[in-house]
């Protein structure tokens, strides 16, 4: 049956990897519904960063990207444990632009909008509908509290870190989130005449008198206009399960910790003073590890962008790579899309896995996990103290350089 409550593509989630799908696949003439839980797509505000690459001028138009960025640094620039040794600059070879997250989404609801895609806004995807073991569809919940279903021939699940068709399907996410705190102010103590790269503060195992078991980190700040910011901390996890000397710490204390950064750490507290905040939450990026598989269950549902843990690790940016990710996926699915029918068969979802995992894409994101694990080993638990890495910090940042 192919009524108006059925679609070629069902997206869940409106951030920027559910946009791209959805703007792609209505431009192939597909039928397209993106569900988002929120009011508004991508409703949490923050600052984003992107280098520049073809498929952004594909789907945003010729250099939207550009025009919308304040803040456009080549380099970045990391500090060592306690801020001791001079600062590395590290020249990352293209320019990164620095731009209102909002800016953004807007601009690619507007694209959607006019191709016909469908907005089910407030509507929170409760669980997939399932036929012979092929996910057909989802149930959500409107904004009035009513369950409703919609189907189609493939959901994309673009809903994150946490998301409720990958958890469905049993995808452990403990495995591939790490705890991260997100930051948005204004006023800061920042010219950006003179500091316009981010700046990234390595937070070693046993640096903090205050949390010696904290597990090792990177806190970061990066200004995307005048003197707005966002800043961070990202709580490295590839090597810490298996430290000794660190405890997992709750939310609680990880907000503990950031407080204190911001008033007592070294260069990094300097850019908070008479700051105003506008958003601070503790969350979690997945850039511990990608998920086993991409097709779920028996075919009809896959995970795109953060909820496949698809980010580059080394950048702890997932915003192109989703959108990458979704357009090779949407034109996977487009191949075999005939008459409104998808072959989900075993060999099908075999061949569909295969030609993923041979995209260039695909081996770059490897590449930057196996690449950040082995930095991370080296840094956070072979060198571990802060001692220690300010003794290596030159090789360090030679390093970084000729990874970048």
């Amino acid at each position: 049956m192919k009524s108006s409550d059925f679609y070629n593509f069902i997206i869940v989630g409106a951030g920027t990897a559910g946009l791209t799908a959805a703007i792609i696949a209505a431009r192939k003439g597909y039928s397209v519904v993106v569900l988002e839980k929120g009011a508004i797509a991508g409703p949490k505000p923050r600052g984003e960063s992107m280098a520049h690459y073809s498929l952004l001028d594909e789907i945003l138009g010729k250099d939207y990207l550009q025009s919308i960025a304040e803040v456009k640094p080549s380099h970045r620039v990391y500090h060592s444990p306690g801020d001791i040794k001079p600062a590395g600059n590290i020249d990352m070879k293209v320019p990164y632009y620095f731009f209102e997250w909002r800016t953004l989404i807007d601009h690619m609801v507007d694209i959607a909008n006019t191709l016909g895609v469908k907005f089910l806004f407030n509507s929170e995807v409760l669980k997939p509908i399932e036929e012979n073991d092929i996910c057909t569809g989802v149930e959500y919940r409107n904004l009035k509290g009513k369950n409703q279903t919609v189907f189609g021939n493939v959901v994309l699940a673009c809903d994150g870190y946490s998301s409720t068709i990958g958890t469905f399907y049993n995808v452990d996410y403990s495995k591939i989130n790490c705890p991260i705190v997100k930051f948005l102010g204004k006023n800061a103590n920042i010219n950006i005449e003179k500091v316009s790269s981010p700046q990234l503060y390595f937070i070693p195992n046993g640096i903090l008198d205050y949390a010696p078991n904290f597990p090792p980190s990177v806190a970061y700040l990066f200004p995307i206009g005048g003197k707005k910011v966002e800043a961070g901390l990202m709580l490295r996890m590839t090597q810490a399960f298996k430290m000794k000397t660190v405890k997992i710490p709750n939310e609680e204390e990880i907000m503990d910790v950031w407080g204190n950064l911001k008033s007592r750490y070294p260069g990094f507290n300097e850019f908070f003073e008479g700051i105003k905040t506008e958003y601070e939450a503790s969350t979690v990026m997945p850039n511990a590890g990608l998920v086993k598989n991409f097709i779920l269950g028996n075919g009809g549902a896959i995970l795109i962008g953060d909820s496949a843990g698809f980010i580059d690790a080394n950048g702890s940016s997932g915003l192109y790579f989703g959108m990458k990710m979704a357009q090779v996926w949407v034109n996977l699915i487009s191949e075999s899309l005939i008459d409104n029918e998808f072959d989900w068969s075993e060999e099908n979802r075999k061949y569909l896995s295969k030609q993923f995992k041979n995209s260039k894409i695909y081996k770059n994101i490897k590449s930057s996990y196996k690449l950040i694990g082995l930095f991370e080993w080296m840094i956070f638990k072979k060198l571990r103290t802060g001692k220690r890495i300010n003794r290596f910090w030159k090789l360090i940042m030679w390093l970084l350089q000729v990874a970048s």
